[in-house]
């Protein structure tokens, strides 16, 4: 049977609940809700609320915008610096001995934002739990509502480093790939917001030139929220006409479809993939920045 090329990147809810209980698990729900706003394309809306009346039992609720995020005019979950990311790991329970599992309610991109994030600052013995919360509401398994105890504090602290600028890139990345092409632009969004024709605007409608457009949906199985099996999720890129071996750049409106795109790419095996921090609602905020609308 064919296999990802990092399956430890995913866990089952069989798996997770086998292992419940063991030292050193830290489980998290990121789970956040995004809304119309008057101001802005969406406001982000904590899932804590529906957290406290579902969860899984021993999990923790962590907020992207509010506990994992610099504040940023006009932009959203912008990368903290790591003295604060480290100081809200080690709250959440996350010490050196530590084995965290991520998962949502919702789109797996929250999971996978959080799981980027861990990578970035040095941490790597992580997972994302595959289905998310659905998936283990599916399997029958139980859950556990109301508030949680603070989390017992690690008993050897992890050494974070600074975020590996290889994981989340700025603007002055998106402007070399776009001058020498040495990176190919992978846009995360839906296809009507890819072509510029959706309601839905991050700043400016469209998207980056040269870009093209896997739609961070695609690859998950719509009926079970799991990710594709290993080929199919290959011909999600393959069909989009990207070359394996040329470094990836994915974005979005805010970064967080993006991390699912680059979290598909390294459980592939593709380590060349990056994430656009800020995305289009960074790189709109500069009206001299091309944006082009259409299907290319």
């Amino acid at each position: 049977m064919e296999s990802y090329a990092h399956p430890e990147f995913l866990i089952s809810p069989q798996e997770l609940h086998a292992r419940r209980g063991e030292p050193g698990l830290v489980v998290l729900d990121v789970t956040t809700t995004l809304v119309a706003a008057k101001d802005r394309p969406f406001a982000p809306v904590s899932g804590e609320a529906e957290f406290l009346k579902s969860h899984i039992p021993g999990a923790r609720y962590v907020d992207l915008e509010r506990d994992l995020s610099v504040p940023v005019k006009g932009l959203l979950f912008t990368l903290p610096p790591v003295e604060d990311f480290a100081r809200m790991a080690a709250s959440l329970g996350i010490g050196q001995d530590s084995f965290v599992v991520v998962y949502s309610t919702a789109q797996p991109g929250w999971a996978a934002r959080v799981w980027l994030m861990l990578r970035a600052f040095g941490f790597t013995n992580a997972a994302v739990l595959n289905g998310g919360f659905a998936g283990w509401k599916a399997a029958g398994l139980p859950v556990k509502a109301g508030a949680v105890p603070p989390a017992t504090p690690p008993l050897e602290e992890f050494a974070w480093r600074p975020a590996d600028k290889r994981v989340f890139v700025d603007t002055r990345a998106v402007n070399k790939a776009l001058d020498d092409g040495s990176s190919q632009l992978v846009n995360a969004l839906p296809p009507d917001v890819f072509r510029g024709d959706s309601l839905i605007v991050y700043g400016r409608p469209g998207h980056i030139p040269q870009s093209v457009n896997v739609p961070t949906g695609t690859l998950v199985d719509p009926e079970t929220g799991r990710y594709l099996d290993p080929g199919s999720l290959e011909r999600r890129f393959t069909d989009a006409g990207i070359d394996p071996d040329t470094p990836v750049i994915a974005y979005c409106g805010a970064g967080v479809a993006a991390s699912n795109v680059a979290f598909a790419r390294l459980l592939l095996g593709h380590e060349n993939v990056s994430v656009y921090d800020g995305s289009m609602l960074d790189w709109s905020r500069d009206p001299l920045r091309p944006v082009v609308t259409g299907e290319r």
